[in-house]
């Protein structure tokens, strides 16, 4: 049973403390639907997402942020082969930054020559004076070897950096690095939250999961571990099995739809999605961008009936479990077939008996009889609205 369920029933439990299940002096008798006191909103075996078939495996391009674009071959969604060009930098700058470094390291082997050339004329000018005047000198030729040394290091740095660039010249147009799918190209270099993205990140091909997204409402719904089923939507006799291997709550998205398909139209509504992948058994006859759904499995062992608060089932002196439940517009009592107990949630799965379109109502034995008028409006809104005036 799911967190999203089990937070329903404590919720249900709560509700109850705080009314009236059965009506008395001739008052309607309250009753509560079935799916929402069974947790429906949340997620069950049947329900389905929208899936789609990805990479495991994405490769990442970043960008000189010092170079400038001069043109990009592939859009989002373009299929690549591994070694096609990507994009390519302007080369005109390139060249331009690549004949002033040179030049920069021409000079420092300039400049270098000239210290040594300072050095050994200063060493010859020493030795042809006086004690006296030597210390001079020395220093002089310390200055200068200090000089030399500082141009030298300056000389290594900038054979690094018209390495780089020639490296960069000759490599001007940016290849793929794998075959796959280009799964995003993007200019501004971050995303809305600006937070740092690659410049193209390409899918790679062969190793697929199945990507589907959980809104806040279904969250803790799917966890780690969690069989299911992958569908086709173009072939119903096909598909495929898989565990969930991640559910990303560290990387929210923003979506205006809403890709869970058993919500009603009015809760779709701008939310937050949180992305999980689905490892698969196996992935024959799947293609990479492949839509599909995704299905929870019930795992094995899990009882297929209704889960209610065990507040609401009584029982006969023969052990007959049954609920009042509403029947066109009256309240009868209707036996229940009992599955399995949740101890620790004070919940009873219901087999038979009763449906998730049916409402109930919380037993009391000196208001709930057979025939009883219903109503799904809560005593407290009922209350509210007749101090306002409204019958």
């Amino acid at each position: 049973m799911n967190r999203k369920r089990q937070l329903c029933f404590v919720l249900a439990l709560t509700l109850l403390l705080t009314m009236t299940g059965c009506g008395g002096d001739g008052a309607a008798v309250y009753v509560q639907s079935v799916s929402e006191l069974s947790g429906m909103g949340g997620i069950a075996p049947g329900d389905r997402f929208a899936g789609i078939v990805v990479s495991e495996n994405v490769a990442e391009i970043q960008k000189d942020g010092e170079k400038t674009i001069a043109e990009v071959f592939v859009k989002e969604g373009d299929d690549v082969r591994e070694g096609q060009e990507l994009f390519s930098y302007d080369t005109e700058e390139l060249q331009l930054t690549l004949d002033k470094q040179r030049l920069e390291l021409e000079q420092l082997k300039a400049t270098i020559e000239n210290y040594k050339s300072q050095i050994t004329e200063l060493e010859r000018d020493r030795n042809r004076v006086g004690a006296a005047d030597k210390l001079q000198y020395t220093i002089q030729i310390q200055s200068t070897q200090v000089d030399l040394k500082e141009a030298e290091l300056n000389q290594k740095s900038k054979e690094a950096e018209v390495a780089k660039s020639e490296d960069i010249l000759a490599n001007a147009t940016v290849v793929s690095p794998v075959t796959g799918r280009v799964q995003s190209v993007n200019e501004n270099g971050t995303d809305n939250y600006g937070n740092p993205l690659p410049y193209i990140s390409i899918q790679q091909s062969g190793s697929y999961r199945v990507k589907g997204t959980l809104g806040e409402l279904q969250r803790g719904g799917i966890t780690e571990g969690s069989q299911l089923k992958i569908l086709s939507r173009t072939d119903e006799n096909q598909f495929w099995m898989g565990t969930v291997t991640l559910v990303d709550y560290e990387n929210p998205t923003q979506e205006n739809n809403n890709n869970y398909y058993v919500m009603s139209p009015d809760e779709m509504t701008t939310s937050s999605k949180y992305p999980f992948y689905v490892e698969l058994e196996n992935t024959d006859g799947l293609i990479l961008g492949q839509h599909v759904y995704l299905e929870v499995a019930a795992e094995e062992g899990e009882a297929s009936g209704i889960p209610v608060s065990s507040a609401f089932i009584s029982f006969e002196e023969d052990g007959t479990a049954y609920v009042w439940a509403e029947s066109r517009g009256k309240l009868e009592k209707r036996r229940v077939t009992l599955g399995e107990m949740n101890d620790m949630m004070g919940t009873v799965e219901i087999l038979e008996g009763l449906t998730e379109e049916d409402y109930i109502a919380f037993p009391d034995p000196e208001l709930c009889q057979e025939g009883a008028d219903t109503t799904r409006t809560a005593p407290e809104a009922e209350a509210a609205a007749e101090e306002g005036g409204v019958a």
